[in-house]
């Protein structure tokens, strides 16, 4: 057996880290994720401006983090400062660590009464309901089909609200509310309902990428909230209302509707090491488990969603893998040509400018394998310890599998 050789990733001036949305499954994967990275030599930088006891960041020190969803929690309590073992802890239901090393108290757990609050105008909107119900039926039995738009019986924003889970991170889990008293750099990323557009909150504001002119960025909003109107996933959540800083109100949902994993977030902060995790993988026909529409609808609609997902990411991924194959090529013809340095940096140049991408950047993507079933059965919302903890060993897994492919230099 032929064993491909690891391929070399440079010393990185910053690196960051990129988590996908998917509830509670996403989270946990990515908490295994951030085993695996650990156990590869990578540290993740922490803590408030105040504190004098954090180090300096060293060559494998993830510096950035970016979230969706389930991902922003996991990103926004790394930046914390809580231990893995903390976070993980807080996840499996196990007794709590209280490290002062990395936080002065342990994280709290989760509960469903957080994570799902009722939205309090549901039993009005439901009285509602019964009535219009009555009358769509009456119309379909006189033979009218009356427009979805326009039925008021399908207006309801959502069944839950977030505003449990901004109150848990608020009260229990965030040292400071506030994006600028970090000293990593945190950006949680939101669908703005109304506008189509992507809203990047964090502390720092950058200009729009060339691909999403309509991306903007948000430095007024408190961490929960950002979180909050991150994880409103549609149908499930009702959006999320946020006020700009002229104190209207815009209303948010999941934040990877318009793009899946915002790399280029972590390229405009800086970053030359981008490390991704997802664990949207769409399930691979396995002979024991036969074909999905044995499993009904929740699966079928799943793999759809996954496959979309799935699809975006690659298109993103195989155009930065395109363009970089591209530079480097022009880079290697330049100096085998023996072309005057002055001249090769100006070419470089200019293709980073119209290709829109350095050529220093690096981008791993973590997911779980094809073959993973398991994983890809789990469920996303679940708090069960014992499911959790399948999900946090798939992604320790799968980012072991990963990182084995390269060689790091330091």
């Amino acid at each position: 057996m032929v064993v491909a050789p690891r391929k070399r990733i440079p010393k990185k001036k910053k690196i960051a880290l990129v988590l996908s949305g998917g509830g509670t499954k996403a989270a946990a994967f990515h908490i295994g994720v951030a085993y695996a990275l650990k156990e590869n030599g990578f540290e993740f930088y922490h803590g408030l401006q105040n504190d004098q006891n954090i180090s300096t960041p060293s060559a494998r020190t993830i510096q950035t983090y970016v979230g969706t969803s389930g991902g922003s929690f996991i990103a926004s309590v790394l930046a914390a400062g809580y231990s893995l073992e903390n976070i993980s802890a807080s996840f499996l239901n196990q007794k709590p660590l209280d490290d002062a090393r990395f936080h002065p108290r342990p994280l709290p757990q989760l509960g469903y009464k957080s994570m799902f609050r009722i939205r309090p105008e549901i039993a009005k909107e439901q009285a509602s309901n019964f009535l219009m119900i009555k009358n769509v039926m009456g119309a379909l039995m006189d033979g009218k089909f009356p427009s979805l738009l326009q039925l008021k019986w399908l207006r309801m924003t959502g069944i839950f609200s977030t505003a449990g889970l901004e109150q848990f991170i608020r009260e229990e889990v965030m040292p400071s509310n506030r994006f600028e008293d970090y000293r990593p750099e945190l950006f949680i990323v939101g669908t703005q309902l109304n506008n189509s557009r992507k809203v990047v909150f964090g502390k720092t504001a950058y200009p729009p990428p060339p691909h999403d002119p309509r991306c903007e960025y948000w430095t007024h909003i408190k961490i929960s909230d950002a979180i909050a109107a991150s994880a409103s996933l549609p149908v499930i959540f009702a959006p999320y209302a946020i006020p700009n800083i002229e104190g209207e109100a815009h209303y948010f949902m999941d934040g990877e509707i318009r793009e899946t994993l915002s790399t280029h977030v972590a390229v405009d902060s800086g970053a030359d090491l981008v490390l991704t995790s997802y664990s949207h993988q769409p399930y691979r026909y396995k002979k024991e488990i036969g074909s999905l529409t044995t499993l009904g609808l929740p699966a079928i609609v799943i793999q759809g969603i996954y496959i979309l997902i799935e699809q975006k990411i690659n298109s993103t991924y195989e155009s930065y893998r395109s363009k970089k194959t591209a530079m480097n090529e022009v880079f290697r013809y330049c100096k085998e040509a023996g072309v005057d340095q002055g001249h090769v940096d100006s070419i470089m140049q200019i293709l980073e400018k119209e290709l829109h991408q350095k050529q220093d950047i690096d981008i791993i993507p973590i997911h779980p394998d094809p073959s993973d079933t398991k994983t890809f059965l789990a469920e996303h919302f679940s708090l069960s310890p014992k499911k959790l903890a399948d999900v946090v060993k798939a992604g320790y897994k799968a980012g072991m599998t990963r990182l084995a492919e390269f060689e790091f230099e330091s």
